[in-house]
């Protein structure tokens, strides 16, 4: 098995805060809130569920706007046989060495961050916008997947949401696996 390398990187600036953090005296506690390493309660879970359904529906309508070989042709899943076990591959890889880094860094360290700062309002719409920016790399398919940055945005803004009711990034990352397994999913025969 490969090491998550995406992970590593994403999660090396949240765990250089938290050392920082405890070098000036915080409590773990307080630290681990911050960077949204709780587990929250069972509701927040049913609202990641909620939050899944709507991104799912943004994704049904968003994507009818782009052409179906570009969808299919940009994922590696592509050409995999749709099965129990290209399932559970999916979900495992999407789970660890996609969207857990993806929200550590996105949801527990900026947008924890920026919603301390500048309240929820303005912070979550800061953090979902910057989390749009790496995906950029996408317009490299051209210039019809922009519907796909819609979607982006409202999963980082539900995510975002979910962070900031729940302090976790746990319900965040609950929405995150079962988007981009569902996507990976489509893309197979």
């Amino acid at each position: 098995m490969e090491i998550p390398v995406q992970l590593v990187i994403l999660s090396v600036p949240a765990i250089l805060y938290m050392v920082t953090r405890k070098q000036r005296g915080e409590a773990w506690e307080t630290i681990l809130c911050k960077v949204g390493w709780t587990k929250g309660k069972p509701v927040h879970y049913l609202w990641a569920v909620g939050a899944f359904v709507v991104v799912a529906l943004v994704a049904s309508v968003a994507l009818k706007f782009v052409p179906a070989e570009i969808l299919r042709g940009s994922s590696q899943y592509a050409g995999l046989k749709r099965s129990a076990s290209t399932l559970l591959l999916a979900l495992l890889r999407e789970a660890f060495y996609v969207a857990l880094g993806e929200e550590v860094f996105f949801r527990g360290l900026i947008g924890g961050w920026l919603m301390r700062k500048f309240g929820f309002a303005f912070g979550n719409l800061l953090q979902a916008a910057i989390f749009l920016l790496p995906h950029l790399l996408l317009l490299q398919l051209g210039t019809a997947v922009w519907p796909v940055f819609l979607i982006q945005f409202v999963a980082g803004w539900l995510q975002g949401w979910l962070r900031h009711r729940s302090d976790s990034i746990l319900p965040g990352w609950l929405v995150h696996t079962l988007s981009n397994t569902t996507s990976a999913f489509s893309a197979m025969i």
